[in-house]
């Protein structure tokens, strides 16, 4: 059986792209974007490029969940176990599907350094799996 690709997934990968780009660009404009708008792109970044390999692999995702994109990866494509971790704790700082209302703490610096890292190398891990061009630089 020939697995079909879900159509339209490039364009997850390519939006998430932006996101990342984004986001990494946004640490040094402090004046436009705070620590929590960078923690916000740079989730949506993550998840982008999950649900566009999930599609690429025919895989729709049961939810957008961190947590649930990583498990949904699982069955097609995994992510090493660290790396799937370290998703996950993403979701510790800001669960950002939560059903009730929490008060935190903006992320700190340290934060957003480890969700941009993990930006990257669910970047990198998207090149290594997906067989496709990296697409031109985005614009932020």
């Amino acid at each position: 059986m020939q697995i079909q690709s879900i159509s339209g997934w490039q364009d997850y990968i390519q939006a998430g792209r932006e996101y990342l780009k984004t986001a990494s660009n946004g640490v040094s404009r402090p004046a436009v974007f705070n620590n929590e708008l960078i923690f916000q792109l740079a989730a949506m970044a993550i998840e982008k490029l999950i649900v566009g390999m999930a599609h690429y692999h025919h895989q729709m995702p049961v939810d957008h969940t961190l947590s649930g994109l990583v498990e949904s990866l699982s069955e097609v494509c995994p992510l090493n176990p660290g790396m799937a971790e370290r998703i996950r704790q993403i979701e510790a700082v800001d669960d950002m599907c939560a059903l009730t209302v929490e008060h935190r703490e903006p992320p700190g610096d340290d934060v957003i350094r480890e969700i941009l890292a993990v930006g990257d190398e669910v970047a990198h891990f998207i090149d290594q799996h997906v067989p496709q061009n990296r697409p031109a630089s985005a614009v932020a």
